[in-house]
C-alpha cells in the first residue's frame, strides 16, 4: 500500500455533519436571538458564510487527507492551511477498530480507529469512511508486517475455523435489564434540564414548587418510581441497541468481537496485549448467578466502559472459568481466594457508616418526614459487611487474584508478567492492628490502571510482595 489514497468521498458528508453539530449553538444565537428586532443584511451574511465555511471545511479536508504504508510505518499527510504529516511505526499500534454508523451502513463503508501505545483517551487516528475492501486491506498489512508473516506464509496455513461466542436474544434482554444504566439515564435527563434551564417560564417553576410542595407522601413516591421506570425502560433500549448481535470469536492469536445495532462495531483485542481479566457481579445479576467479562487491554476500550474492553456482557458464573479456558487459555483463573482477617470487619463498618451519620442525623432534625433517612444506617451496616465478606486475594503459579466489591462484586485475575508494580500502604490506623492495603498496578488504555485490596494481613502482603520480586528476579536471570 505504497501509494496515497483518499478516504471515500462520503467523508465530506460525516465532515459536514460533525461541524454542523458544533455550529449549531452559534447558529440558534443568530437566529433566535439577534433576529428580536428583525434581521438585518448581515445575518444572513453571518449564516450563510457559516454555512459555507462548513461545507469548504468538508471538502478541502477530504481533499487534503490521504494515507499510505511506507517503510513499516502508516504515514498519513492531512490539513490545508496548516499541513500535518503523522507517521505510526506498526510495531506502536495496539488496535485496529471498524464501526459502522447509519450513513456508512447505507454506503456499505466502515469507520476505522487505530489506537497506539500512548495515543491517550481517544484513538490516534479516525478514518471516517473507508470502502470495507479498503479498510481489511489497511488492516491485513499493518498487522502482517507487525506479526512478521508474510503471504506466502499465510496461505500455506491451514486456517482453522474460529471459535465462536454468541450473546442469544434472552441474554441479551437479561443484559438489558440488569444493566444498572438507570443512573446514566437520570444524569443525562439532568444535564438536559441544566441546559434548558433559563428557557422555561418562572411561572412554571412557581407552579411547579407549590404542587411538589402540596403533593401528598404517596403521590411523591409515585412519581418517583414513574421517573425510575421510564429511565430503566431508556437504559434498556440503550444496552439493546449497544449489545445487540454481539459475537465473541478468536481467530488465531486475536480475539474478535462484533456488536451493536444501530451502530455495528467490530472490535480486535491482540492477545498478547490483554494486561488482566475483570469479573463483575452487579447488584442485580449476582442474586442470579450473572457477571460480566471485562479484558484490561493495551487498546481497545472506550469511556463508556472505563477503558476497559466487554469481553461476554452476561455469562453465568459457573460458566466463567469453562469460558475463558476455552477463548483465552493464556489466562488460568482459579478460585484460590484467602478471606481478610476479622478484626478488618470493624474498619469495614466505620468506612461505610461514618459518613453517612451527620447528612442522617441533619435529614432527620430540619427535613419534614427525615427520620425515614435512619434506614439508611442499618442498610449502610450491611453495605460493610458484604464489602468484608467479598474481600480477598489468592495467588496460584503465575495468576495474582484481588476480590473486592465497590458497588459490584469484583474479581481480577492478573498474569504475573504483567504485573508493573505491586505494593503495600499502611496508615497509622491500620499499624496497630498488623492490616495493610494493597495495590497492583497494569499497563491498561492510555493512563494504566490500578486495583486494591484493604485491610489484608501484614504479613499477607509481604508474602505477596516476595512472590513478585522473587520471580520478577528469577525472569531477569532467565533473560539475562
Amino acid at each position: 500500500m505504497s501509494e496515497k489514497k483518499r478516504l471515500h468521498p462520503v467523508a465530506m458528508l460525516l465532515s459536514f455533519i460533525k461541524y454542523a453539530k458544533e455550529a449549531a449553538i452559534p447558529l440558534i444565537f443568530f437566529v433566535f436571538v439577534g433576529g428580536g428586532n428583525g434581521y438585518a443584511w448581515w445575518h444572513f451574511l453571518m449564516i450563510g458564510a457559516l454555512l459555507l465555511f462548513t461545507v469548504g471545511n468538508g471538502v478541502l479536508g477530504w481533499f487534503f487527507y490521504t494515507y499510505h504504508i511506507e517503510n513499516n510505518e502508516l504515514r498519513i499527510h492531512q490539513g490545508f492551511i496548516f499541513r500535518k504529516k503523522r507517521f505510526i511505526p506498526r510495531e506502536r499500534i495496539q488496535s485496529i477498530d471498524f464501526s459502522q454508523g447509519l450513513i456508512q451502513r447505507a454506503f456499505g463503508l466502515v469507520k476505522v480507529q487505530i489506537e497506539t501505545a500512548g495515543g491517550g483517551g481517544e484513538p490516534e487516528v479516525v478514518m471516517s469512511a473507508l470502502r470495507r475492501t479498503d479498510a481489511e486491506l489497511l488492516k491485513g498489512n499493518l498487522y502482517q508486517k507487525k506479526n512478521g508473516v508474510t503471504n506466502e506464509v499465510m496461505e500455506e496455513v491451514e486456517e482453522k475455523p474460529p471459535l465462536l461466542y454468541k450473546l442469544s436474544w434472552k441474554e441479551l434482554l437479561i443484559t438489558a435489564s440488569t444493566s444498572g444504566g438507570i443512573g446514566v439515564v437520570l444524569s443525562f435527563v439532568a444535564a438536559i434540564a441544566s441546559q434548558v434551564d433559563d428557557f422555561i417560564p418562572d411561572q412554571f417553576y412557581e407552579s411547579l414548587t407549590e404542587r411538589v410542595m402540596d403533593a401528598t407522601l404517596p403521590f411523591l413516591l409515585l412519581a418517583v418510581a414513574f421517573l425510575l421506570l421510564i429511565s430503566w425502560f431508556f437504559s434498556v433500549v440503550g444496552t439493546v441497541l449497544k449489545y445487540g448481535g454481539f459475537v465473541l470469536k478468536r481467530h488465531e492469536d486475536d480475539l474478535i468481537i462484533n456488536r451493536g445495532i444501530l451502530e455495528k462495531r467490530q472490535l480486535t483485542i491482540p492477545v498478547h496485549r490483554i494486561q488482566a481479566i475483570r469479573i463483575v457481579e452487579g447488584l442485580l445479576r449476582q442474586p442470579f448467578g450473572y457477571s460480566v467479562l471485562y479484558v484490561e487491554s493495551g487498546g481497545g476500550g472506550g469511556k463508556e466502559e472505563q477503558f476497559s474492553t466487554v469481553l461476554f456482557p452476561l455469562v453465568k458464573r459457573k460458566r466463567v472459568k469453562t469460558l475463558l479456558e476455552e477463548i483465552l487459555p493464556e489466562m488460568a483463573i482459579h478460585e484460590e481466594c484467602s478471606s481478610l482477617p476479622l478484626r478488618a470487619k470493624r474498619r469495614y463498618f466505620i468506612r461505610t457508616l461514618l459518613p453517612a451519620v451527620l447528612p442522617v442525623g441533619l435529614i432527620t432534625y430540619f427535613v419534614p418526614y427525615g427520620a425515614f433517612s435512619l434506614l439508611l444506617l442499618p442498610i449502610c451496616f450491611f453495605v460493610g459487611y458484604f464489602h468484608y465478606r467479598d474481600a480477598g486475594w489468592g495467588v496460584k503459579k503465575d495468576v495474582a487474584l484481588l476480590q473486592f466489591r465497590q458497588i459490584s462484586k469484583t474479581r481480577v485475575y492478573v498474569a504475573r508478567k504483567n504485573i508493573q508494580a505491586m505494593e503495600m500502604e499502611t496508615t497509622f490506623l491500620q499499624e496497630p492492628k498488623q492490616l495493610t492495603t494493597f495495590k497492583v498496578s497494569i499497563l491498561s488504555s492510555f493512563a494504566g490502571k490500578q486495583f486494591r485490596v484493604k485491610d489484608i494481613e501484614h504479613t499477607n502482603g509481604e508474602d505477596l510482595l516476595n512472590w513478585y520480586s522473587y520471580c520478577a528476579k528469577k525472569n531477569r536471570k532467565e533473560e539475562v
